[in-house]
């Protein structure tokens, strides 16, 4: 057997998911047991990952009582969960809200119970605490423990990764759970939130630089290429559509969407640049199927005005 901290805890995260993933009818009280067991143990694992990525001895419970030697040789008593969330915030610096503290110290509970006691309660519930942990474990693996690993350790487990990102999407607790986190902490960029071309889910925020989807999460470092994305995703029209260099007439660059529909306002489409954010009033087409917003009530839009002045020694 080889199952390293991280992969390991990875490897935890597939069998919740494909316990989850499923229809409602299908999951059985038996992959509820195993689902939060499983998702305990991944906890466990992924956090204490990044406490040993930073120094091996924040993973020991007592390093008065511990040598190098005999962590190496696994012989030492750990930090609990809740320790160890505490020094993932205090000692590394990692960002643990209130939240997810409660709903990681509430899911160490109902293991607990479940366990050692028996456990009787309602799939909802279980279920509702579950998706809570899992959609913190996302965040935090996508953000905070693969940053943290050599770019071949991340390309090793990529494929599993991505699969545990598809079953997560399937699962309707931990979508409703991240989407109502969502909807608050979105609330002040929703003029320029849309629909990501990956999950669909109101959370791409569109930015300058680096425009980023909160859900899936996916980021955009080229604005074109996201545009392009968006626009053959929701079948809307682009710049792309009419004209290779797909210029906007603000910035110039080939990320002009007309009929985006945002999160402020999703019945009612509006133009908008996916690099320089800048939103059109008026846009028309001119005959060189280029897009230009009228000064004057012209027809045709700037470059071609200086060409025809150009062309009758107007200039």
């Amino acid at each position: 057997m080889d199952f390293l901290p991280v992969p390991n805890g990875i490897d935890y995260l597939s069998e919740v998911v494909a316990r989850f993933a499923r229809p409602d009818a299908e999951v059985s009280p038996r992959d509820l047991k195993y689902a939060v067991l499983h998702l305990q143990a991944a906890t466990e694992v992924l956090v204490k990952a990044r406490l040993q990525i930073e120094h091996w001895s924040l993973v020991v419970k007592d390093v008065s009582k511990c040598t190098k030697e005999k962590y190496d040789r696994g012989e030492f008593e750990s930090a609990t969960v809740a320790e160890s969330m505490r020094r993932l915030a205090d000692m590394v610096g990692v960002p643990v809200g209130k939240a997810d503290r409660e709903a990681v110290e509430e899911l160490a509970k109902l293991r607990n119970r479940l366990q050692h006691w028996g456990l009787q309660e309602t799939v909802a519930l279980v279920e509702k605490r579950a998706a809570s942990v899992l959609d913190f474990l996302m965040r935090f693996v996508d953000e905070h423990l693969l940053p943290a690993l050599g770019d071949e350790q991340v390309t090793a487990m990529q494929a599993e990764m991505d699969a545990v990102r598809r079953g997560v999407r399937d699962i309707g607790t931990f979508v409703e759970a991240r989407r109502t986190r969502l909807r608050d902490e979105l609330k002040a960029f929703a003029n320029t939130t849309v629909q990501c071309p990956s999950c669909h889910e109101w959370a791409l925020v569109v930015k300058q630089e680096d425009s980023r989807c909160f859900f899936c999460p996916r980021a955009w470092e080229n604005s074109e290429h996201l545009a392009y994305a968006y626009a053959e995703t929701f079948e809307t029209m682009s710049i792309e559509d009419h004209v290779s260099s797909g210029d906007c007439p603000e910035c110039w660059t080939g990320a002009l969407i007309v009929g985006v529909r945002t999160a402020a306002a999703p019945g009612q489409p509006i133009d908008m640049c996916f690099n320089c954010t800048e939103v059109f009033t008026g846009l028309r087409l001119c005959s060189c199927l280029a897009y230009f917003v009228p000064q004057g009530g012209e027809d045709i839009c700037r470059r071609c005005w200086d060409m025809h002045l150009e062309l009758n020694g107007m200039a």
